[in-house]
């Protein structure tokens, strides 16, 4: 008996597009027009074989936003669910005149959704699709309309057991901006209320020629906005080029990566809510030369990377290679014998450095397009794993320009920041080779540590045509900001760096001259390191004879649990806590949600550091711990408005909660390598001003998040446990400081 396997060729087509066509809908049609649905796909195709990949021990700190077109088929069994945060099904193709689907390509049925599910590891998210004006502009017209569509995608990803849901209309004309903009907060609203901790993201135009986001509306709402970061030269360009230039390609139209995403975060979108989506596929065009640029002749054609690094065809080999340096981006110019050819994509050179850009820029991560595009290669996840997540280094030496590339202008209204800052640097060495910038308008500002609020290095800003001295940091970091007008543009600037290593432990003295103190006094530190230090925290605590103890209103807490009894300070709300062993246990492995907490000021003054010791025990299989802090209510079940910090060694994660009205939504997890009955040390940082938090196992950085409308105030924190035997000790709260405080 055999089995009988269709290929379907995915990329050897030509498609039939107009001008604002984006690939997604270009797809569709096509594979609309087969007549097939995604059982047939998963059913007649199989995915590349490929080696077995080891777990990787690097956790993801950015979004990786992936989109599982139904046309992949079986792609999917080789994806990489650690890389991946987010999946979305594509597509609910919607009725524009009732809201109701056309279709849902199996989306109640696909394996590759199932898969994404039972991975543990990602949001499932189902995409609703629409495009064209007239569309767009009767949907949005329809209250009755919109929600439909709503209570829909609510049920459909309910009944799912999914995360979210992702809205990509296009072609929305700007007279729907308002309209759009009210729908996304209400979808968003709803799916928030419906289904705690679901997702809701929209996508954005590479170029917003209709100016049809209105981010004052939608920014507080709406999870993520994902840029469609392709097609700037598409299917229908008269002039071949990068689907997806990083920065400046030919002489006239200037349209980049780089670009939009200066031009969303100007426009107000959040920038830990922005996500640069890239293609896994690039374009090839019948052209008038082989020289670079050039005029096409006739229609583009899209090529996916596992074709490209399959050339069948023989010609993307390295002697028909161009890299454009300023677009980043690698181009094969040939004769077919027929014709002249040219094929632009973005290979592994390149598509590290659109990972770089996300870095740099600090934006929250990446989006693809698509998924299974590059089936039976791993070299876009490969770059991953090195650019997003916790493996994730700067490189030294380095070199450095602005936004419009390493030989083109700069762009208008620019208003971007980075920072440098590889490890074990202990200083660094920057030596411009170029600078140009429109004297006393366009400026670029160098601090000499991690962020805006370090000192400005001598002469800084910069600005004009005179190179800056070189010069040497006094820390291993480094922040650039480069900031212009809407007036004139120039060549900019480019620099290389290079990094004198730093290797010795950072070190503090206190000046506290070791005298009996009486009333009220200042104290200063005296901190030595040769590497930049993002974070300085102080504990203010006295022993009176037999234990250590801190002053809870003033936002400070120490107990090592030294004495026989529970201080009075603790109120246990559920469960069963005792001192053992000078330790704070809780024994009862039947509640999921055990309390016990005490009373501690927090507020937007200071930034905080909670940290104990602690360790999980039990029989159950789902044994959690972790800390509330920021609660404004402990006795609440959720501690009313609060974060969790929850441990899982059964499950391997940490994830990370927020309490709003005492209703607890997930947030997010990373993967951590942690055992029940071993001993760890925790630690959570939270700055209420930035809404930053990052959770610490044995001082080893795990999990990163910021959060767009942090909570500000707090009386207490709580620890809580989830069918488990736990223990507590040496718990401290920490605030942060300068180089000096006043002590009370």
């Amino acid at each position: 008996m055999f089995k009988l396997l269709f290929f379907i060729p995915l990329v050897l087509f030509i498609y039939n597009t107009t001008l604002g066509q984006s690939i997604r809908e270009e797809q569709s049609n096509y594979y609309n027009s087969l007549g097939k649905d995604a059982a047939w796909y998963e059913a007649n195709t199989e995915a590349a074989q490929m080696p077995p990949k080891e777990k990787s021990s690097c956790n993801l700190n950015k979004i990786v936003y992936g989109w599982h077109p139904y046309w992949s088929g079986n792609t999917y069994q080789n994806y990489d669910w650690d890389l991946i945060s987010h999946f979305s099904y594509f597509s609910y193709e919607v009725d524009p005149a009732t809201g109701n689907a056309n279709t849902t390509h199996n989306f109640a049925s696909s394996a590759a959704v199932t898969a994404a599910i039972a991975s543990g590891n990602t949001k499932v998210t189902l995409c609703a699709t629409m495009f064209g004006g007239s569309n767009n502009t009767t949907f949005l017209s329809s209250s009755s309309a919109k929600q439909t569509l709503i209570t829909n995608l609510i049920n459909l990803v309910q009944s799912r057991g999914a995360h979210g849901v992702n809205i990509d209309f296009e072609q929305t004309p700007s007279t729907q901006k308002t309209n759009f903009a009210n729908f996304m907060v209400d979808l968003a609203n709803q799916m928030h209320a419906a289904i705690p901790g679901s997702h809701v993201s929209t996508v954005l135009y590479a170029v917003d020629w209709g100016n049809v986001f209105d981010f004052s509306i939608m920014a507080s709402a709406v999870d993520h906005f994902v840029i469609m970061g392709y097609d700037y030269y598409y299917s229908g360009s008269n002039t071949a080029g990068p689907t997806d230039p990083l920065f400046h390609f030919g002489n006239t139209y200037d349209y980049t990566l780089s670009k939009s995403v200066t031009y969303y975060l100007n426009k107000g979108c959040p920038k830990n809510k922005l996500v640069l989506g890239l293609p896994f596929y690039g374009r090839e065009w019948k052209t008038q030369t082989t020289t670079v640029p050039s005029s096409t002749i006739g229609t583009g054609t899209a090529v996916l990377f596992k074709n490209f690094k399959a050339n069948a065809n023989g010609y993307y080999s390295n002697s028909n290679l161009y890299f454009d340096a300023d677009s980043f981006t690698e181009a094969y110019t040939f004769n077919n014998g027929t014709n002249n050819k040219q094929m632009f994509i973005s290979n592994d050179v390149g598509f590290r450095k659109r990972l770089e850009l996300i870095n740099n820029t600090g934006i929250a991560g990446l989006g693809i397009w698509a998924l299974g595009q590059d089936d039976g290669y791993n070299t876009y996840w490969t770059a991953i794993e090195d650019y997003l997540t916790d493996c994730a280094t700067q490189p030294c030496p380095g070199t450095i320009h602005d936004f419009g590339g390493p030989t083109k202008d700069y762009y208008a209204n620019e208003n971007y920041t980075w920072t440098i800052a590889p490890p074990n640097a202990g200083s660094l060495t920057l030596t411009f080779s170029s600078f140009n910038t429109e004297a006393n308008f366009d400026k670029l500002y160098i601090y000499d540590g991690p962020t805006t609020s370090s000192p400005q290095i001598a002469g800084s800003p910069f600005s004009g045509t005179s190179i800056p001295p070189t010069f040497t940091s006094s820390l291993g970091a480094l922040t650039f900001k480069f900031i212009s007008d809407g007036a004139n543009q120039s060549s900019g600037f480019n620099a290389s760096y290079t990094c004198a290593n730093g290797s010795s432990i950072p070190t503090t003295a206190i000046n506290s001259n070791n005298a009996w103190r009486t009333s009220n006094f200042t104290t200063t530190f005296n901190d030595q390191d040769n590497v930049a230090v993002a974070d300085s925290f102080y504990l203010v605590s006295d022993n009176n004879g037999s234990e250590w103890r801190a002053n809870e209103a003033f936002s400070f807490l120490y107990d090592k649990f030294d004495l026989n009894t529970l201080h009075s300070d603790w109120i246990s709300h559920i469960g069963t806590w005792n001192l053992v062993s000078n330790e704070l246990k809780q024994t009862d492995e039947a509640s999921p949600n055990t309390n016990i907490s005490i009373p501690l000021t927090q507020n937007n003054q200071t930034s905080y550091l909670y940290e104990w010791k602690g360790k999980i025990e039990g029989t159950g299989t789902n044994r959690r711990f972790g800390i509330h802090f920021f609660s404004d209510d402990a006795t609440q079940s959720n501690r009313n408005n609060s974060y969790l910090v929850y441990w899982y060694p059964d499950q391997g994660k940490c994830r990370l909660h927020k309490a709003t009205g005492n209703t607890l939504n997930f947030i997010t997890e990373t993967n951590v390598s942690f055992n029940a009955s071993n001993w760890y040390n925790f630690k959570v940082l939270y700055n209420p001003t930035t809404g930053k938090i990052k959770t610490f196992l044995d001082n080893n950085l795990v999990l990163t998040y910021t959060d767009s409308s942090p909570l500000q105030s707090g009386n207490a924190i709580s620890f809580r446990t989830g069918e488990a035997t736990a223990y507590f000790d040496d718990v401290k709260v920490y605030k942060s400081r300068g180089a000096s405080v006043s002590i009370s």
